[in-house]
């Protein structure tokens, strides 16, 4: 693939930079990819996409550098919360298990954030779910990981995507009270009601993000789906929502992936996002409609999970759908295709997304 060459003088041409942040969400294995079911609870969890996966990613993206002339930087989000908790006897066993990783991918220029999903174990269905009603047990799932995290790595967490996705005025409430600069949870126009999934859960997958612009914003405290508004407190954490797509085709192929879970009602005009390692015939599409949405200017926030850049996998679909091969075809088309449109393209962590935003902010832009 013959790339578009980049501009020399970055500076001078900021306005016209893609700020691109690639997400690598290190959940374990799914069920889907060979990893342990929702219905034990004190699973062996298996964690091939972070010993395997990977370090695969990390010779990918040298060689998208080498082809592009940029080298993409990722943002590592590790699980620390209570599933890890119950399970291994530390909520940040992630981090400290894998810290060597961790500490070479952050020297590498990569970041290393956080992602707590809200797993709770009910002795009634016999299984992991979601929980998104009980805000005591949420806020304190969000506690301990927070801390674990910070004390298992030596210094608090900036960024954070949540599990799932899902965030309520909890949740958003909670990471501003804990301190988390910037999230990347928000994907505008999503909307999953939660259900049954075929790794033995009675309930997971709940999103609702269906107010939700595609500029950055800072989240009214009594609506976290969009901007405060006049009169309204708004909360001291930046949100900078992912890229989603109304394309029809796309939401149906996500209606068949979600197996029915999507609120009924809620169908129509619901937006999509697909993960960057997704077919790129498929992927090209977001690519081509985020080139054109000036509104969510600067940046091109999207996301993976370690386990969809494993080969072999359980499902061939799964095979067929998300691959490593994907990511890379689809990093080097969306760095060809700014270009061509005449932008530089630059890949940033949360903490350069943030200080940038607050150089905005020092400008007088308004948030």
């Amino acid at each position: 693939m013959k790339l578009a060459r980049s501009s020399k003088n970055i500076v001078a041409t900021m306005p016209d930079i893609l700020m691109i942040i690639l997400g690598c969400d290190c959940d374990p294995d799914r069920p889907r990819y060979g990893g342990a079911r929702y219905d034990s609870h004190r699973p062996a969890l298996t964690w091939r996409g972070l010993t395997e996966g990977i370090p695969a990613l990390e010779e990918r993206l040298r060689r998208v550098g080498t082809i592009a002339g940029v080298t993409p930087k990722a943002v590592f989000f590790l699980r620390s919360d209570i599933q890890m908790q119950e399970i291994y006897g530390s909520a940040a066993w992630p981090v400290v298990q894998f810290q060597e990783m961790w500490h070479r991918l952050e020297g590498q220029g990569h970041e290393i954030a956080w992602h707590p999903h809200v797993w709770r174990w009910s002795d009634q269905w016999g299984c992991w779910f979601q929980e998104t009603k009980d805000s005591p047990w949420i806020a304190e799932c969000l506690e301990v990981g927070y801390s674990d995290f910070a004390k298992r790595f030596g210094s608090n967490p900036v960024t954070c995507h949540m599990g799932w996705t899902f965030h309520n005025n909890c949740t958003m409430q909670k990471l501003a009270e804990l301190g988390v600069k910037i999230d990347f949870s928000a994907s505008p126009g999503v909307h999953f009601g939660g259900g049954p999934g075929d790794g033995g859960t009675v309930f997971d997958n709940r999103i609702d993000w269906l107010e939700t612009p595609f500029e950055w914003y800072r989240p009214s405290e009594s609506d976290y789906r969009r901007p405060a508004r006049a009169g309204e407190k708004e909360l001291a954490i930046i949100e900078v929502p992912k890229f989603t797509s109304e394309s029809g085709v796309l939401r149906r192929l996500k209606d068949i992936a979600a197996r029915g879970k999507r609120t009924p009602g809620h169908e129509a005009g619901a937006a999509v996002f697909l993960q960057v390692t997704a077919l790129p015939v498929l992927y090209g599409t977001i690519i081509k409609q985020r080139l054109q949405r000036k509104e969510a200017e600067p940046f091109f926030a999207t996301y993976f999970h370690p386990d969809e850049l494993l080969g072999g996998k359980q499902h061939s679909s799964v095979g067929f759908l998300y691959s490593l091969d994907h990511l890379e075809k689809n990093l080097l088309r969306l760095i060809d295709s700014a270009r061509k449109k005449g932008r530089d393209v630059a890949f940033v962590t949360g903490v350069e997304a943030l200080k940038y935003i607050q150089r905005l902010d020092t400008r007088g832009t308004p948030g």
